[in-house]
């Protein structure tokens, strides 16, 4: 069972593994910004100018096509190994508006969350595997043990502690641990959440 965090990176809660958003856009920016910057110095529509327009189309496609295949290869991976996906059905926009800093903002962009629902709903529906898209209202906030509520909890807090019974994990987990439980998942016994 697989659940993908507000963080934009996807993790299992019954075995704790993580996988890491490699951030295309981020790591590629700065080649980007020269390009733009180079073709704003060349004549407009001459021969330098064409050839840099070129370089720069190649690189936001190679961009779009590292992003495609990373989501392809993540929804292979999920629908290959688990029957049920549990998604947060954010609203993307509103966190990107309500975003005041500028590097939030651009690491949700780079992260492409509808493309990303799309291909692991197509994976998981092409296998004849379950998705449930649930609201995302509080995961983050909420208590897996005791359902409290943290409303001193902040973006920059990784680590989630309960004030009402003190239960404390990481808090993409506990999120993830809390959309389960909306869908009537149980721990196993063995589970080292609770």
């Amino acid at each position: 069972m697989w659940t993908w965090g507000s963080q934009g990176s996807p993790h299992s809660p019954l075995d704790g593994r993580f996988l890491e958003n490699p951030r295309p856009l981020e790591r590629s920016l700065e080649g980007v910004r020269l390009l733009q910057r180079t073709l704003s110095r060349k004549r407009f529509l001459s021969g330098n100018w064409f050839k840099t327009k070129t370089r720069l189309a190649k690189e936001h496609e190679h961009l779009k096509d590292f992003r495609r295949d990373l989501f392809f290869k993540v929804g292979a991976l999920l629908s290959q190994e688990y029957d049920l996906l549990v998604l947060e059905d954010l609203g993307v926009q509103g966190l990107i508006q309500s975003g005041t800093k500028k590097r939030r903002r651009l690491r949700l962009h780079d992260s492409s969350f509808s493309e990303l629902r799309a291909v692991l709903e197509w994976g998981f529906r092409k296998r004849g595997k379950l998705v449930l898209p649930l609201p995302a209202f509080n995961t983050s906030r909420e208590c897996f043990l005791c359902g409290g509520i943290n409303k001193g909890l902040t973006l920059e807090d990784r680590v989630f502690l309960c004030p009402r019974c003190g239960f404390s994990l990481d808090r993409d987990l506990n999120a993830s641990l809390v959309l389960l439980k909306r869908v009537g998942w149980v721990p196993p016994f063995w589970c080292a959440c609770g």
